[in-house]
């Protein structure tokens, strides 16, 4: 995980060296992290304190930039690639669902 990670910074990501180390153990321990992700809950499986993921996070970091490249490390160029996600943590309660749209949970197994 970390060798995949530490390439797509590589790959031209414009990220500084302490966000990137920052950015590495952040993935890392949400591999391992089961529960809510709470700052308090994630310092328990890190070295870092809760006081820091909290600063970092406040930081701007290109996730869908981050995404993008690290599909097209993944998956070669003569594939066709499609990324989905599960949508099972959006609330869908009725008139009160963002977009009205018919959604996949998949937690519930049906739409």
């Amino acid at each position: 995980m970390e060798d995949v990670i530490k390439a797509v910074f590589d790959r031209k990501f414009n990220v500084k060296r302490l966000q990137r180390k920052f950015m590495l153990m952040l993935f890392s321990v949400l591999m391992v992290f089961q529960g809510k992700a709470s700052y308090l809950n994630i310092e328990r499986y890190s070295s870092a304190s809760e006081k820091r993921f909290h600063r970092w996070s406040n930081r701007d970091f290109d996730f869908a930039q981050f995404n993008k490249k690290l599909v097209i490390r993944e998956f070669p160029c003569s594939q066709e690639r499609v990324v989905a996600i599960d949508a099972c943590f959006v609330c869908k309660s009725g008139q009160k669902t963002e977009g009205l749209g018919w959604y996949c949970n998949g937690s519930a197994g049906e739409s």
